[in-house]
Parts: structure tokens; sequence; C-alpha cells
């Protein structure tokens, strides 16, 4: 089992990697969103907001005064470290139950675009 730390520095690769391609976010995703990670493995939970392309480094406070979380990712720790590594594609992920996601059907599909 990965770590928190270890989990911790995918998220921040992972969220830069996304930053990076502000082009394909801002298209997948206009507007601002607010995305949870849930680890329950850890027992840990890492927020990060989407607004106009941009990804905001994880954190363990949900951003904002209160924001409505639009996105739940649900994933053990080392599934989390497969995805970031690309050892595994998000849709195999999501098909075996691995990730599970909580958002409206438009996030989902928006979010499989990203990841």
């Amino acid at each position: 089992m990965a770590d928190k730390a270890e989990v911790g520095e995918a998220l921040v690769r992972l969220m830069a990697r996304l930053d990076g391609n502000e082009a394909n976010v801002r298209s997948a995703i206009p507007g601002r969103k607010v995305l949870r990670c849930r680890v329950p493995d850890l027992d840990s939970t890492w927020y990060s907001v989407i607004d106009q392309g941009h990804m905001s480094p994880p954190t363990e406070q949900l951003p904002g005064d209160g924001d409505r979380v639009d996105v739940t990712l649900q994933v053990d720790s080392d599934d989390l470290i497969d995805l970031v590594e690309e050892r595994m594609s998000f849709l195999s992920a999501f098909l075996s139950g691995k990730v599970r996601v909580d958002a409206s059907f438009m996030d989902l599909l928006r979010i499989r675009n990203l990841l």
C-alpha cells in the first residue's frame, strides 16, 4: 500500500500535468469545478479546483468558502499511483470498480477525457 506522502506527491504530479495542458482542460471542463479524491485505505481526502483551464495543487482542505464538490473520485492508494504513472487507464479502472466516481453524467464524460 502506498503511503500518504506518495499519494500526495502523485496527485501533485497529476495536477501539474493537467495544469500544463490548459487548452485541453479548458475545452473539456469549461468554468469552475471542485474535485475531491478520496483514498479510503489511507482514510484521506484531497481537493483541487479546475478554473478556466487551470488546476490548483491538491490540498487536504476544502477550497473556498464551503464550495460544493462537483466530482468525487474514490480510489485506493496503489490504484491511484498506477493511474498517475499510466500503468492503468482510467476507463479500465472505472469499469473494474477500482475507481468510483460521483458526478453528473456530463462531468463524468469530461473527467474521462482528461484522465
